[in-house]
């Protein structure tokens, strides 16, 4: 009996296998062909998601460094620490890389000769990075609300 069922389960498992798949590529053709414009909706807001959580924590290391003085030298360290840091994060995201090119320079300018910077500076470069970011999230904003229409 055993064998029996054993059997007729080893038929059964395979061809439902193969039925299941084959609803499962047209379900997958009918959104393809019906549905685009819906799937490209939600992937575009799913990336303007992921970008915003990037820039959210770009701003919350800027605020950390607008709370430090690199005139303390107990702070200055921790000051360039988040400066390499913003540096890095920048580098790694293309469109911000291209966003902020100028000011990447002169940050790194600084992350090589922490020496250098200022407190004022420090301010200048705060006050910059945020107005480009503040822009930056705006023009992505922009674009995604036109991408929808």
């Amino acid at each position: 009996m055993l064998l029996v069922m054993q059997t007729i389960f080893e038929k059964i498992v395979p061809y439902l296998s193969n039925v299941l798949t084959i609803i499962v590529s047209i379900i997958a053709l009918y959104v393809f062909f019906f549905k685009r414009k819906t799937i490209t909706i939600a992937l575009k807001a799913l990336l303007r998601y992921s970008s915003q959580i990037r820039l959210h924590e770009l701003m919350a290391k800027i605020e950390r460094l607008n709370y430090l003085h690199v005139d303390d030298p107990g702070q200055a360290s921790e000051a360039i620490n988040i400066l390499n840091e913003i540096v890095g994060q920048i580098r790694g995201n293309t469109k911000l890389k291209k966003h902020c090119s100028g000011i990447l320079r002169r940050l790194s300018v600084y992350t090589k000769n922490p020496e250098k910077l200022t407190d004022p500076q420090r301010r200048n470069l705060i006050s910059e990075l945020k107005e480009r970011l503040e822009c930056l999230d705006v023009e992505d904003f922009e674009n995604f609300i036109g991408g929808l229409s």
